[in-house]
């Protein structure tokens, strides 16, 4: 019996059916090229590998139709004559599924990292310009209207190349504050022409496009526009009303359907949504532009649950749910929800350090295309990391993890899913460690889903685990390990040069982060956090909760640099709502009496009075005392997580801990 019936309900879309409702939408995470800009071996994998759950729509992401001023490796070379070729073997090797496959026709405007980046008037359509360090400075270009032409006959010319490459659909990216999204808004759109001013110049371009592709693809393959349904800008240059406008003007031009997404870069809300934001943000805005048209909607935005998925169809939201971060973190999603093993599904947790956060830092980097997630060690990495269950059980080895934080649950797992055999000790009553501690973080509940995940996974593959339990010389006498793995984490600690100043503290509270969210200590109500990285920051959050008065100091020069960029800007936008007071490079704190605390910044002095609790939240010491012992009585031994390295920059991260177990389980 199928549990989600109207998910994996065929459509007929017209030029193109599909056999379910999903869609994994277009998204750079799929660029994986060789130095001409084309598909490479690990982007083959990539796809095939999720086309195999059978998805109704795929597509390649943000592929590039304008030629570059200078050489370039990513994006994809859609301008190039000599990509057909590789496209068709990709092609090829999706179609070996049942799902219909598409690429995005794309030019990113001035939210790219090319040195010459086009505009409608020169004006960046993001708050801050992506840059290269390589290239440098970027020059902004408003079109001529021959230039547009131009334009429009490149969109048309690569829409030709998909054709011959054997894609089911084409997808025209109108969105995010792009090129054509720039066009549509009156923010960066201050022409004076026939492309500018009203509302039906501004959208000429997109239009120009969507009849030239056409006109170039014919009925051969299907054509869908993807639009921001808002762009989330204080000056409302393109809301929904613009969006409902725009929709049955497409579907005037032949378009197939429409995708609708929102925002762009600098926005007060994200077009890669955080989980700051509910799931299914923007599915209210596909609802509306649903009602103007009658070819089919999708809809984008924090969908990673297929129940919520079914229910959007069911209740009329839209047609079509793009499912694109859940597909990275389980490629087998779609899959599982055909059979309705809802409970066996890795969920994204929306951390976004893995993957759009790892592929802006990659760009800025000037070594576009790396990106990763929090949650799947595998991703980008497919043709290499082939796992296959029970590949070590003919010879398994007897396993202790010692810890069930993150490192130690995907250690325990791989470990066990290869077949050997596993026990966990956890020195608590309860496996997650720090991850469910953060659980209690405003906003942040999500990020212990997976912990379910992973006490089913245990169970699954056989791993006994023992809660209440320390490790120590006996238990290694007892189960004789062939090989440990130590994953005890890391403490938190008062800094050195502090040492003094709290055990002289009067009339201060002194505690740690670890002591109000694991033992539940009451802090005062005016509370100075010291540590402003991910930890003082999300504890600042925590704290200045119910009205208390708290001010974060931090080292350097900026705040919760570990956090991905998107939840940063929400976290940060938090704090400042709840008056929270941050201050920057802070060389000294000295806690006084009687509520006094000097602190010394490359301002000069400034003493914060009324102080009645110093939580820390920065420092913290590796725990690895039984790795010693392990290797003392020459047991292969592992030492993984915080207890490997606390200080690292790398440290404290979800995609380090996971990843680093993963690696070394592996290779047992």
């Amino acid at each position: 019996m199928n549990l989600l019936p109207e998910l994996f309900q065929p459509l007929d879309m017209g030029r193109m059916r599909i056999a379910n409702r999903i869609m994994m939408p277009g998204m750079s995470a799929g660029m994986m090229l060789d130095d001409k800009s084309h598909p490479n071996a690990e982007m083959i994998a990539y796809f095939v590998e999720r086309a195999q759950a059978r998805p109704g729509l795929m597509a390649i992401g943000a592929a590039s139709v304008v030629p570059p001023t200078r050489p370039e490796r990513h994006p994809l070379a859609l301008w190039d004559e000599g990509v057909v070729a590789p496209l068709t073997r990709l092609v090829s090797a999706v179609h070996c599924y049942d799902t219909k496959f598409g690429i995005q026709l794309w030019d990113g405007g001035t939210q790219t990292g090319r040195h010459v980046q086009l505009s409608p008037s020169a004006v960046p359509a993001m708050a801050i310009a992506v840059g290269d360090k390589k290239i440098g400075a970027p020059i902004l270009k408003a079109l001529s209207v021959a230039e547009i032409h131009q334009v429009v006959g490149y969109f048309a010319a690569a829409a030709a190349r998909c054709v011959k490459s054997g894609f089911d659909f084409v997808e025209i990216h109108a969105g995010h504050g792009y090129l054509i999204s720039a066009f549509l808004n009156p923010t960066f759109n201050r022409r004076s022409d026939e492309y500018g001013g009203c509302f039906e110049n501004r959208a000429r371009f997109l239009l120009e496009i969507l009849r030239a592709v056409r006109h170039a693809v014919g009925d051969k393959v299907a054509v869908g526009v993807k639009i921001n349904g808002s762009d989330f800008l204080p000056d409302n240059g393109w809301t929904v009303t613009e969006a409902c406008k725009i929709a049955p003007m497409l579907q005037a031009e032949s378009a197939d359907y429409l995708s609708i997404t929102a925002g762009v870069m600098g926005a007060p809300r994200l077009t890669v949504p955080p989980m700051y934001e509910k799931q299914g943000c923007f599915s209210d805005l596909a609802e509306e532009v649903k009602k103007h048209v009658t070819i089919p909607v999708a809809t984008i935005g924090r969908i990673k649950n297929p129940q919520m998925a079914n229910d959007y169809i069911k209740s009329g939201k839209a047609d079509i749910i793009c499912m694109g971060r859940a597909m990275i973190a389980d490629s087998a999603i779609v899959e599982k929800a055909r059979r309705g093993d809802l409970a066996d599904i890795r969920l994204c947790l929306a951390d976004c350090r893995g993957c759009i956060d790892q592929e802006m830092r990659s760009i800025k980097a000037g070594n576009p295309g790396q990106v990763s997630c929090v949650v799947n060690p595998r991703m980008q990495r497919e043709s290499v990391c082939i796992d296959v269950e029970g590949d070590k059980k003919a010879n398994p080895k007897k396993v202790l993890v010692v810890g069930g934080g993150l490192a130690g649950l995907e250690a325990a797992r791989r470990s066990a899913f290869s077949g050997h055999r596993v026990l966990l000790c956890e020195r608590r009553a309860w496996l997650g460690g720090q991850i469910r501690l953060a659980a209690k973080i405003p906003g942040r509940q999500e990020i212990a889903d997976m912990l379910p995940w992973y006490e089913r996974q245990l169970a699954k593959y056989g791993v006994e685990v023992r809660l209440n339990t320390s490790a120590d010389g006996r238990l290694l006498d007892s189960y004789k390990p062939d090989v440990v793995f130590v994953a005890s984490g890391s403490i938190p600690q008062v800094p050195q040069d502090m040492t003094d100043s709290v055990y002289n503290a009067v009339g201060i509270d002194v505690l740690m982060i670890d002591d109000i969210l694991e033992e539940d200590a009451t802090p005062g109500q005016n509370i100075l956090v010291i540590g402003g990285d991910q930890i003082g920051m999300q504890a600042a959050d925590y704290l200045s909760e119910g009205g208390r008065q708290v001010t974060v100091v931090e080292a350097h020069s900026h705040f919760a640099q570990k956090m991905a960029a998107n939840d940063r800007w929400y976290l940060v936008a938090r704090t400042m709502q709840k008056n929270v007071r941050r201050i920057k490079n802070v060389g000294k704190v000295e806690i006084g009496h009687k509520g006094t605390v000097l602190l010394t910044t490359d301002q000069g002095s400034e003493v914060l009075s009324n102080i009645d609790t110093v939580v820390f939240a920065n420092e913290r010491r590796s725990e690895r005392t039984f790795a010693e012992v392990a290797k003392a009585r020459g047991i292969e031994t592992h030492v993984i997580g915080d207890a490997a390295d606390s200080t690292s920059d790398d440290s404290g991260m979800i995609l380090t801990a996971i990843t680093q177990a993963y690696d070394r389980a592996r290779s047992i």
